[in-house]
């Protein structure tokens, strides 16, 4: 009970300087959350992405299946596909006609118009893996053209990695500032209460007994702002949700990331435990010289 008298006797006499300790932590455990949900949804959006996306090797019709197996067993040792199949143009076909509207446009045609294929999925889609494999195919003979859209994908991941970097830059910066900032507010109040902490220190108190208060105060301040930095988060992202609802129609509670019971529950204790640590070092690094 004694640390928590202390630290509502410490909160008064520095009211504003606390408040801006804990704000600084809100921004905080908001900017690390935030960079924690873009990451995860970023990363998630560039898998399905992935699972979507193939390169289509087109063969023309003096292409064999033989020759087109000799193809892909190159490829495959290149180390750059996660996938590489061979689509015959009759299972082109097939799969074409499963849409009414194409299996109209198929009708139009004198037999089957579609060439053979060799269908790949990289691994990691970036500039080198897309120009490395587009290039093994186009030095290949029996190959008629090659459809991958390329720039379209690079700009796309591009701009996400771009984001994930901006947004980790933001939260770093902000991790760092808060620790700071907690740690020279409580220096600050520690500088204010010296000579109390000498008394104590000549009537024989322990540096454990001086320092805990000043603990608990950077934990409690920690723990404040987890908290408000967690309500201000899912103010942000139930809002934004319902907004993207109401203006497209898609409904994003259905990526894991943004159902309610994992935001209320994971979230808040997350951001609990990254206030109350960032508080507790925030306090450890403020207490040098003046023990000593």
């Amino acid at each position: 009970m004694r640390w928590f008298k202390e630290v509502f006797l410490n909160f008064r006499r520095s009211g504003f300087m606390s408040l801006v300790s804990i704000g600084t932590i809100i921004l905080a455990v908001t900017a690390l959350g935030g960079y924690h949900i873009a990451n995860r949804s970023i990363t998630f959006a560039l898998e399905s992405l992935r699972q979507k996306v193939e390169i289509v090797v087109f063969l023309n019709d003096t292409t064999g299946r033989e020759k087109a197996e000799n193809i892909i067993t190159e490829a495959k040792a290149l180390g750059l596909a996660e996938e590489i199949k061979f689509v015959s143009r009759d299972d082109a076909y097939q799969e074409f006609v499963k849409d009414p509207d194409m299996q109209q446009i198929m009708k139009s045609f004198d037999g089957n118009p579609l060439p053979d294929s060799i269908n790949v999925k990289l691994k990691e889609y970036t500039r080198d893996n897309i120009g490395m494999i587009v290039r093994f195919f186009d030095t290949k003979e029996g190959v008629e053209d090659i459809q991958y859209g390329g720039s379209e994908i690079e700009n796309l991941i591009n701009i996400m990695n771009v984001i994930k970097l901006i947004i980790g830059a933001a939260g770093g910066v902000f991790l760092v500032a808060s620790i700071l900032v907690v740690s020279n507010i409580i220096k600050l109040t520690i500088y204010a209460r010296r000579q109390d902490i000498y008394i104590m220190k000549m009537v024989g108190a322990s540096d454990s007994f001086i320092r805990m208060p000043f603990i608990v105060e950077g934990i409690v301040h920690g723990f404040i702002g987890g908290a408000a930095g967690w309500a201000v988060l899912y103010c942000i992202v139930t809002l934004l949700l319902s907004e993207i609802k109401k203006q497209t129609g898609i409904d994003l509670t259905t990526f894991y990331l943004f159902r309610p019971e994992y935001f209320s529950i994971k979230f808040m204790l997350a951001s609990l435990g990254a206030g109350c640590t960032l508080g507790f070092t925030g306090a450890v690094m403020s207490m040098g010289r003046i023990f000593k």
